[in-house]
């Protein structure tokens, strides 16, 4: 192989290394979907939703990589560099076991407006 081909195997290799599919790696630490659910404390069946990528929240998402034994970061990639973003926020509000406000029905937002 030549020098040009070799560098252009190793660079996708590293891809590779780096990026993965969450049950890539799940599978990679050789866990199971019942182990990491029972992990989480829910069903096989809703993690396995979860790692298919049906709308997660990015507090699911920090849980899941924990019971996975690692830990969450994102990063914002930009054309000039990329800036790691703090997750702090959501795992203070997780903390705090915050619930969203109940929404307010559309009878319930116009309230008294009614004109007769």
């Amino acid at each position: 192989m030549s020098p040009e081909s070799q560098e252009k195997a190793r660079k996708k290799a590293d891809a590779m290394l780096t990026e993965m599919a969450l049950d890539d790696l799940r599978t990679s630490l050789s866990m199971t979907q019942e182990q990491l659910a029972a992990q989480l404390g829910v069903k096989q069946s809703s993690l396995s939703k979860i790692l298919r990528g049906q709308n997660m929240y990015i507090s699911t998402l920090d849980k899941l990589v924990k019971a996975m034994g690692g830990d969450l970061e994102l990063h914002v990639a930009f054309y000039d560099g990329r800036v790691k973003l703090s997750l702090e926020q959501f795992r203070t509000a997780l903390a705090r076991g915050s619930k969203k406000a109940p929404r307010k029905s559309a009878k319930q937002k116009q309230g008294l407006r009614r004109t007769g």
